[in-house]
């Protein structure tokens, strides 16, 4: 959960419109959300299209995450979601 008190750049986040959220976690609902997304229902978007960077390897962790710190990569693409391939 973190401290219970956090200090935000709200000028740098109005700036860049962003707009802040707070969200709480729901216990036991992950297994239904498991499933859900496990379906391959038609009615679903493509959820792939979350992850928008993929790095292969714990050499690449150091880069992963100074591109997770990004907004944009340097092709200009939006920085949403980071992900680390570990697998050999």
């Amino acid at each position: 959960m973190g401290q219970p008190i956090q200090t935000l750049p709200i000028s740098a986040a109005a700036l860049r419109e962003v707009d802040l959220v707070g969200v709480f976690r729901y216990a036991d609902t992950y297994e239904e959300a498991i499933r859900i997304v496990s379906s391959g229902s038609p009615k679903l978007p493509d959820l792939s299209k979350l992850i928008t960077q993929r790095f292969k390897g714990f050499e690449g962790i150091l880069d992963a995450f100074a591109m997770a710190g990004r907004v944009k990569d340097d092709e200009g693409n939006l920085v949403l979601k980071v992900v680390v391939d570990t697998t050999v």
